[in-house]
């Protein structure tokens, strides 16, 4: 190569390293796991989709016995069913005759076949229970009296005992009330409409005491009815329900202490209106309890009780269930969630899993009515209060330790401080306690929070790693009601709980595995796992793109993806990004360009940021008729502004080449110059021959004439 080209080659990287007055790291996508949570209107939509190949997993709640069995016998899918603290019951409304007579539903529960409902109504998953309503998953960790009555199913038994009572049976097969002399009154056996297992087993209990004698009739309803009717004004005989639990067994006191009775008021906990001394006594213990051994002890005393008094009837406590697709996902069963579950299993997953679920994805706000979905996406994005271990105990999440007062009023908790959120900084005490005091202004009578919240009467931070919360009574099991709560960036929390606050005011930051990626309202919600920052370098080159991104030099330019709404292209939408550092927070408005695509043009230069990492979180949203949209991106940004060290290198090595050339240079002239010797040396000495031998000739001439 000439040394001008050389020279001129040089120059033009000095000028390109110069010209580049920022270097910008974008990260490559992680290589992580990608979550799609999709929304779909019905079970028969996510079982369609299931068997379409649209979802790989799928939580399924409250599915028809049908739908079970035809989910078993397809080859494709794998049905995992997870252990479940939960229970299904039967209960009376103890103030009405004949209902309250002991030996009439100790007669029922011996005429009831619960081993045929657990087969028929939940297709073999779940387990039938004893009186004291405890499942194999209590029974686990040492909860269930194994040593109750569990009523096995006698019918000629259930017979025998009302015959003994006096309810003997007419010539028409129906028993007569032995108080009135009068055939028994016929009574219904209320089930929502939306529990379809619930309502094939209330069908089957009313064919059981039909064939016993007891005019009962099955009678599915809607919620508002069911609740109006079981909860409001007890206008009722009997009714199934399904409970949900966790490891704390504190439903015995909700349920069934006497000073949950209230009535004639409505909205008690203690439908069924059961009142007995001794098991008000243990169900307060149990509540009251020092330590986890006197707790137990009292449960066991509890459970004796309502296996004296049946004042329910057991009927099953019903599998939790996730269908995969075979081999894409492993489950990690953690017994008694799913949320818990699914988050456990995605721990050693790569790729993209797509998860369905019935309805949700309306806000993603603990504060309102919580989806399946909604509830998945909060689990997944946000570190829980306390996680829970494959057996369903807490364990540390958010806080790392927690402790009890002696008289059960107070829990303190100790926050983690390795925990933080997506933008860096770290959960501190004070983010939860506002989280908190914000949950407990704003949740709504229907949010799943809100019996929990209720409990709470205050909420205050100790020192900036402590929290104190005290409870208006005594709850011994209080941290495991609350482990499924969280925090949120205190200064980022809105003032009030309007549509979709949480989101729009930038206070769903991820504090856990996961962080939203694009949120759209009532259909899908994408997140992805975080990453460190480290990856591709794209400096000094325009025009390449990343994942949409394009960067060149000091100009950045963040594009979204193109946004639809059924099929067609939104084009009013608002696309903003945000900049994130220890300074604060830069935001810069963004255009439409067309094509349903978004874009914000950023120079660093005139955004002037300083050397580091920098978070770029682009929202998009927009109003549409049937909702909001939203749509999330996030990119982790490392600006290198050119340091004086890297300049002096590179300066070096300039100077190094140049001198490197100029050697070169003076060598090769060196070289011709010596050449350019030798050859006028041989022509002269040549030359100089060429005279010897005719000097020599011309004197042997000389000689010749002499002579």
């Amino acid at each position: 190569m000439k040394p001008r080209v050389q020279l001129a080659l040089i120059a033009l990287v000095i000028i390109v390293i110069l010209i580049g007055e920022a270097i910008v790291y974008v990260p490559q996508r992680s290589t992580g796991t990608t979550v799609v949570i999709k929304s779909y209107p019905s079970p028969d939509a996510l079982i369609q989709a299931l068997a379409d190949g649209e979802v790989d997993v799928a939580p399924l709640e409250n599915a028809a016995p049908q739908t079970l069995l035809q989910l078993k016998s397809d080859p494709n899918l794998n049905v995992v069913p997870i252990g479940n603290f939960g229970f299904t019951y039967i209960g009376f409304n103890l103030r009405n005759s004949p209902l309250k007579n002991q030996v009439f539903r100790e007669a029922m529960l011996y005429g009831f076949n619960r081993e045929r409902a657990v087969n028929n109504a939940l297709a073999g998953y779940g387990e039938t229970l004893n009186p004291g309503l405890f499942s194999s998953a209590y029974a686990g960790l040492g909860w269930r009296n194994e040593s109750i009555d569990s009523y096995p199913y006698d019918p000629a038994k259930a017979s025998e005992l009302l015959d003994s009572a006096g309810y003997t049976q007419s010539s028409t097969g129906v028993r007569v009330n032995p108080s009135t002399g009068q055939q028994l009154r016929t009574m219904f056996i209320f089930s929502k409409l939306t529990d379809p297992d619930a309502v094939a087993a209330g069908n089957l209990f009313a064919q059981d005491m039909q064939a016993i004698g007891l005019p009962i009739i099955s009678f599915p309803e809607t919620n508002i009815d069911f609740y109006s009717q079981v909860s409001i004004t007890y206008y009722f005989d009997l009714y199934i329900e399904t409970v949900p639990a966790n490891a704390a067994p504190t439903w015995l006191y909700d349920l069934f202490a006497g000073i949950r009775n209230v009535y004639p008021a409505p909205l008690s906990t203690n439908l069924v209106g059961y009142n007995n001394s001794t098991f008000n006594a243990n169900a307060k213990q149990l509540m009251t309890a020092s330590n986890l051994d006197v707790a137990r002890q009292a449960a066991f005393r509890c459970q004796e009780q309502l296996s004296l008094d049946l004042p329910a009837l057991p009927v099953y406590s019903k599998n939790l269930l996730i269908v995969e697709q075979k081999g894409v996902f492993n489950i990690t069963p953690i017994t008694g969630s799913i949320p818990d579950t699914i988050a456990a299993s995605l721990e050693n997953t790569t790729g993209t899993v797509r998860i369905g679920e019935v309805g949700g994805l309306s806000d993603v706000n603990p504060a309102t009515p919580l989806g399946g979905a909604d509830s998945l996406a909060l689990r997944l994005i946000t570190t829980p209060l306390l996680t829970r271990a494959p057996n369903g105990l807490p364990q540390p999440g958010l806080v790392d330790r927690w402790e009890m007062s002696d008289n059960s009023t107070t829990l303190t908790l100790t926050v983690n401080q390795g925990s933080g959120f997506q933008e860096g900084s770290p959960t501190t005490a004070h983010d939860l306690v506002a989280t908190m005091n914000w949950l407990l202004t704003n949740t709504l009578p229907s949010s799943p929070l809100y019996a929990t919240l209720k409990s709470i009467r205050g909420v205050t931070e100790a020192d900036p790693y402590t929290v104190r919360i005290s409870l208006k009574q005594s709850n011994y099991f209080a941290v495991y009601q609350m482990a499924d709560l969280f925090a949120l960036p205190a200064n980022s929390l809105p003032q009030g709980n309007g549509p979709l606050a949480l989101l729009l005011s930038g206070a769903l930051q991820s504090s856990g595995p996961f962080e939203l990626e694009r949120f759209v309202q009532g259909a899908e919600a994408d997140l992805r796992s975080k990453a460190p920052i480290g990856g591709l370098t794209l400096a000094g080159v325009q025009g390449q793109d990343l994942s949409g991104y394009s960067v060149g030099g000091s100009q950045i330019q963040l594009r979204s993806q193109p946004l639809n709404y059924g099929g067609q292209l939104i084009e009013n939408a608002t696309f903003t990004a945000l900049i994130q550092n220890g300074n604060g927070t830069t935001q810069i408005p963004g255009v439409y360009v067309g094509l349903g695509v978004y874009e914000v043009n950023l120079n660093l230069n005139v955004y002037g940021l300083s050397l580091g990492n920098h978070v770029v979180t682009t929202e998009l949203y927009g109003q549409l008729p049937t909702g909001v949209i939203l749509q999330f991106s996030r990119q982790d940004l490392v600006v290198h502004p050119p340091q004086f060290l890297g300049q002096i290198v590179v300066y070096f090595l300039a100077i190094v080449a140049v001198c490197f050339v100029a050697v070169r240079g003076v060598r090769g002239k060196r070289r011709a110059v010596g050449r350019g010797r030798t050859r006028g040396g041989k022509a002269i000495a040549k030359r100089r021959t060429v005279q010897r031998v005719r000097r020599t000739r011309n004197l042997k001439k000389e000689s010749a004439r002499v002579y």
